[in-house]
């Protein structure tokens, strides 16, 4: 008998909380070239390479591209909807964290298109952050001399995404990450169980054409 619906799928959804296995995992996943593709709360979608203990407490670094983006994680979860794997996906949702302190304010708060770019910094060194103009100039000012301060090797731009929002990783091969529609954020806008429905809903479709 063949299967004319979803609700057949035996395997359940997969979530984890706990920080040091959500960074195993997005490693795993970060290993995989035609698995890894990133979907930002923000819009786009950038490749995950790898993810990694933020020196602030609690929080995770995730490398997007060479990318540097510090998260705080909720949750991490596998939803693996129907036969096809182009329709597996992961969510990793995440929570607030106070901001660096470096701006006054954050100009995009009220922006729901624009909130979730999150800080983008200068981080000189291990919890010494600056504008992200510094980086720009190459230098860090001048000094009584009025020669400039180099950028130490240290130096280098740093996200931190500390308005939250959610991340969707689909494998690049899959409809959903060839639609260039769906780059623009719907699965943060969005709760879980609502976009789960909606990925099961476009499967169920594809399953009553055949």
């Amino acid at each position: 008998m063949e299967r004319n619906t979803i609700n057949d799928n035996s395997i359940d959804s997969v979530s984890i909380t706990d920080r040091n296995q959500i960074i195993s995992v997005l490693n795993t996943i970060g290993t995989s070239k035609a698995s890894n593709h990133m979907f930002m709360p923000s819009g786009g979608g950038l490749d995950l390479i790898g993810a990694r203990p933020s020196f602030e407490k609690g929080l995770v670094e995730l490398n997007l591209d060479g990318t540097a983006k510090i998260v705080n994680p909720k949750s991490l979860t596998f939803h693996p909807i129907g036969d096809d794997p182009q329709w597996w996906y992961y969510r990793l949702n995440t929570t607030a964290f106070p901001h660096s302190g470096v701006y006054e304010g954050n100009s995009f708060e009220d922006d729901d298109e624009l909130r979730f770019l999150g800080e983008e910094l200068l981080e000189v060194e291990q919890g010494n952050y600056k504008e992200r103009f510094y980086w720009d100039e190459n230098h860090l000012g001048h000094d009584e001399n009025g020669r400039e301060i180099p950028l130490p090797d240290t130096a280098r731009i740093v996200i931190r995404a500390n308005n939250c929002g959610d991340y969707v990783i689909s494998p690049k091969f899959s409809a959903y990450n060839h639609n260039p529609r769906t780059y623009d954020a719907r699965h943060n806008k969005m709760n879980g169980d609502t976009f789960e429905q909606y990925i099961k809903n476009i499967v169920q479709e594809l399953i009553m054409k055949d």
